[in-house]
């Protein structure tokens, strides 16, 4: 005798006791060298293994609670996308970005912000504005500033980036989020070192655009964060000229 399968798709006929022919599958976990590059990965966005380090597999593996072997295998990962270098003989190095990267990265990103400034103005000029995600923008500016007078490089970084996420947000433009969602964790890498020195003047700012976008002035909001993001390319190409990256 069929019965119904209570919950599943178009309601699926099942012998008693069986289970039905169309079922969801259940998800498996990531493979461990997945997980582990995941958290590599943090480790050299966040500062952890700056610019030229040479992460050992053995301290690694112990530090993680996990063999070698899963830790090499996520060293081959993060060599496919950039992060680190595979060097014969020698093992991996965190990869250090060269000027012309370095100058991609910051270009695009400059087009894409400035423009998410601009659309972010017009949404609040055209009474569109979602009053939570102002808010949210507001709180993210003062939390960055507290972390600023800590000193805190990491979450100074973090903030950076919610404060930009959180105008991108506003605009309600799911495309350009996307877009700069695809370079976030370049900007957040390079960033992280300039961080400290920019960040007095990068508050500055950003509460300079944070009230153009209030204020409703597109073109206005446009131009400061053309300026805000060019200023931090310069800064990164002036460090990188001096030592941190060699243009290849």
């Amino acid at each position: 005798m069929a019965t119904a399968v209570e919950g599943s798709p178009d309601n699926v006929q099942a012998d008693a006791g069986t289970l039905p022919t169309v079922m969801g599958k259940v998800r498996r976990p990531d493979p461990l060298r997945i997980e582990v590059a995941r958290t590599l990965k943090s480790f050299i966005i966040g500062g952890n293994l700056p610019f030229g380090t040479h992460p050992v597999e053995t301290e690694l593996a112990q530090s993680l609670g996990v063999s070698r072997l899963p830790v090499r295998e996520a060293l081959q990962l993060l060599a496919q996308d950039g992060w680190v270098d595979l060097r014969k003989g020698f093992g991996a190095f965190v990869h250090t970005p060269s000027a012309k990267e370095v100058d991609e990265v910051f270009s695009v990103r400059t087009v894409l912000e400035a423009e998410a400034a601009r659309q972010a103005a017009v949404v609040i000029a055209e009474g569109r504005a979602d009053k939570q995600e102002i808010v949210r923008l507001k709180d993210v500016f003062e939390e960055g500033v507290k972390e600023m007078e800590v000193g805190h490089k990491a979450a100074i970084g973090d903030k950076n980036s919610e404060l930009h996420f959180a105008i991108v947000d506003l605009t309600g433009n799911s495309v350009l989020g996307s877009m700069v969602s695809l370079i976030e964790e370049r900007v957040r890498w390079y960033f992280g070192a300039i961080a400290l020195r920019r960040a007095p003047a990068s508050w500055e700012e950003h509460a300079q655009v944070i009230d153009a976008i209030l204020a409703g002035d597109s073109s206005r909001a446009h131009d400061l964060m053309a300026q805000h993001c060019e200023r931090s390319r310069i800064g990164l190409l002036d460090m990188s000229m001096s030592g941190f990256a060699k243009d290849d």
